[in-house]
């Protein structure tokens, strides 16, 4: 019998008013694979990620993880079993510091065990929380941002800001991720290490990103599927997408 995908969209449709943002959108994505999302702006490729999410409701089609229907989950519950994602503008909290914004990552998955352990400064909760810190310098440490835990957020530029809501979001060891544009804002030498970090989350984390740098895109997914006006037009490895003439007419402007 053949394993589920860890992530179906099963013919999803959304309009706003007369514009079908999505339009009879099927994606899957195997465990462990990287699937990029590419396309003009417009395309609804964000409004996917959306959907996915809970953050936007399907007017039809369904969302399953791993075979079970999610379509009609709450955020919080698909947070819950195992979906995390980042944003192309980060959700941070400015006032707080790095670890204080990743630590918040970490509560999702035991709230509210969590929040009757501090009111009781249980000493389980104690060691879970040393054991939470440390795991947050890990992953910052991965993206050489150990240095920066203790600054306040608001201190950080726009790609870093991005970086550690990467961070966030991996503080539950999600199975799967959804990333919105994780490289905009990154210098060179910050997208080199984002690509070591994404290829390492294939050996337990499935993937589906949106994105525009295509040298990203060549390096980290096994696939990409092109979105233009709300349909899906293509889907090929990076080297067959920058190729087919579908994709270069629309996504490249080439006739």
């Amino acid at each position: 019998m053949t394993a589920p995908a860890a992530l179906l969209a099963d013919a999803v449709t959304l309009r706003f008013g007369a514009l079908r943002a999505l339009d009879d959108v099927s994606i899957s994505v195997n465990p462990g694979e990287i699937v990029s999302l590419i396309g003009p702006n417009g395309a609804g490729k964000t409004t996917l990620l959306n959907v996915v999410s809970g953050l936007l409701p399907a007017e039809s089609g369904r969302i399953l993880i791993g075979g079970n229907d999610i379509s009609r989950d709450p955020p919080n519950k698909r947070s819950l079993a195992g979906l995390r994602r980042t944003f192309q503008h980060a959700r941070l909290a400015d006032d707080l510091t790095v670890m204080e914004n990743v630590l918040i990552g970490a509560s999702i998955a035991d709230y509210p065990g969590s929040l009757f352990g501090e009111w009781l400064c249980l000493p389980s909760r104690t060691a879970k929380l040393r054991a939470q810190r440390d795991h947050a310098m890990a992953l910052l440490a991965s993206l050489d941002l150990a240095d920066i835990a203790e600054l306040h957020v608001r201190q950080l530029s726009f790609g870093r800001k991005k970086l550690i809501d990467l961070v966030r979001a991996l503080m539950t060891s999600p199975s799967i991720l959804l990333m919105d544009e994780p490289t905009a804002g990154l210098s060179e030498a910050e997208i080199e290490t984002l690509i070591a970090v994404v290829n390492r989350l294939r050996a337990s984390t499935t993937v589906l990103l949106v994105a525009h740098h295509m040298g990203f895109v060549a390096k980290v997914a096994n696939s990409v599927i092109c979105l233009v006006a709300g349909r899906v037009i293509a889907r090929g490895t990076p080297r067959e997408m920058q190729s087919d003439p579908k994709v270069l007419a629309a996504y490249m402007g080439t006739s």
